[in-house]
């Protein structure tokens, strides 16, 4: 082997190996599921936040989620009718659709106020209709564009969208409340990339 040759070969493995840097540094890691660094919702950049877990019973860890935001949002303006945002979450475990919607009907009752639930119970239900069971390595994601509404996707498919600032700020809010959210430190790694207020 000549030296030209040797020389072309370790170059060649050089740019291999950032090449796997890089696509490393694009991605992170929560637990086995993977999350792009940067996604782009509605011709807007969003940038991951954070990443966390959510357990059941301490032992069991049901799901990995990721927040996506624009750069620069403050902690305060997560939930705010103007700030696009996206929730994406894998499962680990089989879990049925039903199961799913009374964890989201049980943590809004916590949150919210009869009144509150009354007026919104149409595009809470219509959204719920969207969801199926999950077995394990399946996703949902939930994109809130501003101006269209909050759109579900189950493994990057997506399945139907309901209008509504103040229901994409209550729906998030499961996750994002900054009173009761369905995990305090679920939230707060969610939130890790966001300004101080």
């Amino acid at each position: 082997m000549n030296v030209t040759r040797i020389a072309a070969r370790t170059i060649l493995i050089g740019l291999l190996a950032v090449s796997g840097i890089q696509q490393a540094a694009a991605t992170v890691t929560q637990n086995g599921a993977e999350f792009p660094r940067q996604i782009m919702l509605n011709e807007q950049s969003l940038t991951l936040s954070g990443t966390g877990i959510v357990r059941y019973r301490i032992v069991f860890i049901v799901y990995a989620a990721g927040l996506y935001l624009p750069d620069g949002t403050t902690s305060d303006a997560v939930l705010a009718n103007q700030t696009p945002r996206r929730l994406e979450i894998e499962y680990f475990h089989t879990i049925s659709a039903d199961d799913i919607i009374l964890a989201a009907n049980t943590k809004l009752a916590e949150q919210r106020s009869p009144e509150e639930l009354k007026a919104l119970q149409p595009s809470i239900d219509a959204f719920h209709a969207l969801f199926q069971s999950v077995e394990k390595g399946d996703r949902y994601r939930m994109d809130y564009i501003p101006g269209v509404g909050t759109q579900l996707s189950f493994n990057g498919e997506p399945v139907g969208t309901v209008a509504g600032a103040d229901f994409a700020a209550i729906y998030f809010g499961i996750w994002l409340d900054n009173q009761s959210p369905l995990s305090k430190p679920l939230r707060e790694d969610l939130l890790e990339g966001t300004m101080p207020r």
